[in-house]
């Protein structure tokens, strides 16, 4: 599983791929490119990221909770890495941390996956600067990122097991795209 930090560019196209992946539906901005007009675009992106691994009943748990106030907001929970794999994602409203408290929820094979217990921001602000060309576009990011202190565990069919979120953030990142096609 990753384990490094992502900027919200990535997170975008790695959430959007992984979703559609599954035949999830996505927002419909969170797949729109920039306009073509020659012109850049900014937006301002802010929210928390809780990418967890875990195991339950010896198969691989993979749990994604992303908040972005742009975008929306998804968490996907994808459990075992085999043929008889399950999961699925889905976009909602709220957030998923509310007063340091972690809850995100979604129906795998017929049963409720709860993703809960507690997150809150910790340690220093590190900046955040990167530059790459994707579809047709080159997209610059800065800001910042802010590590999330967390506990969570994730409960399905009776049995509730623990979560590791190495890759666990808040970001406030300026995200700006501009087309490289010379439309």
């Amino acid at each position: 599983m990753r384990t490094t930090q992502l900027t919200t560019g990535a997170l975008a196209a790695l959430a959007t791929s992984a979703l559609i992946g599954l035949g999830a539906a996505t927002p419909a901005n969170a797949l729109t490119a920039a306009p073509r007009t020659g012109e850049p675009t900014t937006t301002h992106e802010v929210g928390n990221l809780l990418e967890c691994t875990g195991t339950w009943k010896g198969r691989d748990v993979y749990a994604s909770l992303y908040e972005n106030r742009t975008y929306g907001n998804t968490i996907q929970i994808l459990i075992g890495d085999d043929d008889d794999q399950v999961g699925g994602s889905r976009n909602v409203k709220d957030d998923f941390i509310e007063a340091k408290q972690v809850h995100g929820s979604l129906e795998i094979g017929r049963k409720r996956a709860v993703v809960e217990g507690h997150a809150s921001r910790a340690g220093k602000k590190t900046a955040v600067h990167e530059e790459h060309d994707d579809a047709g576009q080159h997209i610059t990011v800065d800001g910042f990122h802010r590590r999330l202190a967390n506990d969570l565990t994730l409960t399905w069919r009776k049995k509730t097991v623990p979560l590791v979120c190495d890759n666990a953030f808040f970001y406030n990142l300026q995200v700006t795209k501009e087309d490289t096609t010379g439309d």
